[in-house]
């Protein structure tokens, strides 16, 4: 008897360890997490300080979106990510309350911390973000490649939000920023085109004008391998020659080889493909911080 108890522990906290994994993974959290990353690294490129209040509303501030997302096309999800779906049918009834809670919470921080132009910027961006999913999404119908342009956007205007929560001066650090900003913006465009992919035969059934859809499946991966060769490697390269952008930046040459990995996963009909592409903002803040550790670790044992 005893031990029949033991064994429903077990199973108990393997399911919550489940539930908790699965969660991070399908519920938008790595993207949020991504896009602190992105907060992080403006701050560390331009050497600025930026504090936990501040990583907690970037957090915020894209949590809701997938989730929001995630609520209103649970149905439709189901046809590519059946286990995604399921997952989020456990909790579907609270999502709602979570949604206004992160919310809310978005609201109390930049109202006590910040200031009034990160707090309406802040706002137009969650506003804009909400929308997506039930106002915008229909343009992709009509504009080719409409959804990665618009998404693409928001995590590169990150970086203004930045500098307005703090009353930075933006022109300081202009041409670092706006290279970074463009970075941001191409490499988040790549990881759109590449996760509709995966969303290939529902964007059909709905009319969306996505690469993969126009192009197909194996076409869209000719595009993301050529475009990373011919476009993304000699943008950093360009930059860094030209003083545009710092040495560090040439660490997120490295990226370049996590992409190809999750591209043949993807082309291998594995998820786990899609689940990492999803982390490369948080890889390339891994990248900052293991150079800075091995410099100084060299500077101080030479």
């Amino acid at each position: 008897m005893q031990l029949t108890r033991m064994n429903k522990n077990f199973l108990s906290i393997e399911k919550i360890l489940t539930f908790i994994w699965r969660e991070f993974i399908y519920g938008g959290h790595l993207q949020s997490l991504g896009a602190v990353s992105i907060v992080f690294i403006s701050a560390f490129l331009c050497g600025l300080k930026v504090t936990w209040d501040c990583l907690f509303a970037t957090y915020l501030l894209f949590y809701p979106l997938y989730l929001y997302n995630r609520f209103k096309e649970i149905h439709r999800d189901y046809l590519t990510n059946p286990q995604r779906t399921l997952h989020f049918k456990k909790y579907l009834k609270w999502m709602p309350k979570i949604l206004w809670i992160a919310i809310f919470s978005l609201i109390v921080i930049l109202l006590y911390f910040s200031n009034i132009y990160a707090f309406v910027f802040g706002l137009l961006l969650l506003i804009f973000g909400l929308l997506y999913t039930v106002v915008f999404k229909d343009l992709t119908r009509k504009f080719f490649l409409f959804k990665n342009f618009y998404v693409s956007l928001f995590f590169a205007a990150l970086i203004p939000f930045f500098f307005l929560y703090y009353s930075y001066n933006f022109f300081d650090f202009k041409f670092t920023l706006l290279f970074f900003g463009l970075f941001v913006f191409i490499k988040s465009f790549l990881m759109q085109v590449f996760f509709d992919v995966k969303d290939i035969e529902s964007d059909k059934r709905e009319n969306l004008l996505t690469l993969p859809v126009i192009l197909g499946r194996e076409n869209a991966f000719k595009f993301l391998y050529l475009f990373n060769l011919l476009v993304v490697i000699p943008f950093i390269i360009i930059g860094v020659i030209f003083k545009i952008a710092p040495y560090i930046f040439l660490v997120f040459l490295f990226s370049i080889p996590f992409n190809f990995l999750c591209y043949r996963l993807a082309r291998e009909q594995k998820y786990s493909g899609y689940i990492l592409e999803s982390g490369e903002f948080i890889l390339w803040l891994l990248l900052i911080f293991l150079t800075r550790f091995i410099y100084e670790w060299g500077i101080t044992n030479l």
